[in-house]
């Protein structure tokens, strides 16, 4: 039977208040050392601390028995119960050589936290050297814990996008619909003025001047633009009526950003 590694001492000082952690390695002897390395490498650059002896031999024995028989259930009742640490990392390396005398190395890992399902991952390494070694393992840890993206540095200065000035346009708007407003009402009281129509006494030119729609419709404008300016003038608000004339109509409605 191969003997697991159990990391039994942290190689490198940590803060009190970082989470810990216990390491357990079995499978393949000749790997289980630099796995433990690594393993316990990348737990310190991220901050946590490992703890030595997780768990005793015999609940290892039983870990790897839980294992043999893919019962999940009873590798965390095995944590739950018998850990030292909250978070324990159990994996397990397989290892097959090439005929080229290069090694491909599989790396299977479990996060356990006491009273939470285990999360499982695995990667394998195709002719493996050291240093492929250490970046499986750094893929594996990742995906085990999740560790999300670093932060923005807080030194970087925010975007902020600043609105466009359109005061000046503003400010001449309203003033531009009452003089457009007043100008076709008057257009259009002129219009109306010199309509003519069959009904009327007295000699007729030979061509009628029907003249009275286009005024009403142009009057109706001009009383909208002008409302319009003035609603601006007092209000100073991008939002407001609009009208629109034509050869044979007019439009009026409401424009402006909501």
């Amino acid at each position: 039977m191969r003997t697991p590694i159990v990391v039994l001492a942290s190689l490198v000082t940590t803060t009190a208040h970082a989470e810990k952690v216990g390491v357990v390695v079995t499978g393949e002897a000749t790997v289980q050392p630099q796995l433990a390395a690594q393993l316990e490498r990348w737990l310190h650059d991220h901050g946590r601390e490992v703890v030595p002896g997780p768990l005793e031999p015999e609940a290892i024995n039983t870990l790897i028995d839980c294992f043999v028989l893919e019962d999940l259930g009873c590798a965390r009742s095995v944590v739950d119960v018998q850990a030292k640490a909250k978070h324990v990392v159990f994996t397990r390396a397989e290892m097959t050589q090439n005929a080229d005398g290069t090694r491909n190395i599989a790396v299977t890992g479990y996060w356990f936290q006491k009273d939470h399902d285990a999360a499982a991952e695995r990667r394998t390494c195709a002719k493996c050297s050291d240093a492929m070694l250490r970046n499986t393992v750094d893929e594996l840890m990742l995906a085990l814990v999740h560790e999300p993206p670093p932060p923005m540095p807080r030194d970087e200065p925010a975007v902020v996008l600043e609105p466009r000035d359109d005061g000046g346009m503003r400010r001449w708007l309203p003033y531009g619909l009452i003089a457009a407003g007043a100008g076709a009402l008057v257009a259009g009281g002129i219009m109306i003025a010199i309509d003519e129509d069959p009904h009327r006494t007295g000699k007729q030119e030979p061509r009628l001047r029907d003249t009275a729609t286009g005024g009403v419709v142009l009057g109706i404008a001009g009383a909208a633009a002008l409302g319009a300016g003035i609603y601006f003038w007092r209000h100073d608000r991008t939002t407001g009526p609009v009208a629109a004339v034509s050869g044979d109509g007019g439009t009026i409605g409401w424009a402006g950003r909501f």
